[in-house]
């Protein structure tokens, strides 16, 4: 599967945003967004969804434009984990969970014995089998982030966006979560766009890095050719050192203490 951003810009009240990119994902791919707060990281995922449309230029799955497809096909083709997730019913965590399979389920029936498995799957892979009874809006950050990876995963769909996905885990379940990701590229071909603000995850764990700065893209390419720097002090005015990491195999950032 290919995903193309084919010269797409958007505005927010006249003022611009995100400004001519394009660019294509394919399958089997872990990329990762990184850039400064407001250069268009999260608004470039919201377009990439169909939940924002650009003000020019298209975005294309397969050759068929995201605006010509059904909100019930995009969401068969493209899932979110977003790190401001937020439900103000008290539904349960396995409810939560099951919503992944909605777009599965033909209207004014009931989920199948398949949905019920899928969700079971989800809530042990995931590690919160044990909430699945608990509501949501009673959990802890981490924890209704997880139920969210959940329901994302159980809607199973050729492309998973994250935004920030991780901010709410402890660096346990961050990198369960990751294994899980990396594992559904693996054996499902998944298409896997990341936003982080961790340039050292997104270094360790990324095929590719786009570095986005005011809206246009700096840089896009092979996480280890990309991250430099160079391109650190470009994109986010910082100095920094950037080495090869042996127990990571990726390279790692490090900043300087002194004040």
């Amino acid at each position: 599967m290919e995903l193309s951003l084919n010269n797409i810009s958007f505005a927010y009240e006249g003022d611009m945003v995100i400004q001519n990119i394009g660019c294509s994902f394919v399958s089997g791919n872990f990329y990762s967004i990184i850039g400064p707060n407001g250069s268009g990281k999260t608004t470039l995922l919201d377009l990439i969804s169909g939940f924002l449309n650009p003000c020019a230029g298209h975005i294309e799955i397969d050759n068929k434009t995201i605006l010509s497809l059904t909100k019930k096909e995009v969401s068969k083709k493209i899932s979110i984990v977003s790190q401001d997730y937020s439900i103000n019913f008290p539904f349960s965590v396995k409810d939560v969970v099951m919503m992944g399979r909605h777009p599965y389920i033909p209207r004014f029936s009931h989920p199948s014995m398949d949905d019920f498995v899928k969700v079971e799957t989800m809530l042990e892979v995931c590690g919160i089998k044990h909430l699945q009874d608990r509501k949501i809006n009673e959990l802890s950050g981490g924890e209704k982030q997880r139920c969210v990876f959940a329901r994302a995963l159980c809607q199973d769909t050729p492309i998973l966006l994250l935004d920030e996905a991780f901010s709410n885990m402890d660096i346990n379940h961050t990198l369960h979560m990751l294994k899980l990701v990396k594992q559904s590229i693996k054996e499902k071909n998944r298409l896997v766009i990341s936003v982080f603000h961790d340039l050292n995850l997104a270094s360790s764990w990324s095929d590719e890095l786009l570095m986005l700065k005011q809206g246009e893209i700096k840089a896009f390419g092979n996480s280890q050719e990309v991250l430099t720097q160079q391109s650190i002090k470009d994109v986010f005015d910082v100095r920094s050192t950037v080495e090869f990491n042996e127990h990571v195999q990726a390279k790692q950032v490090y900043y300087s203490t002194n004040i």
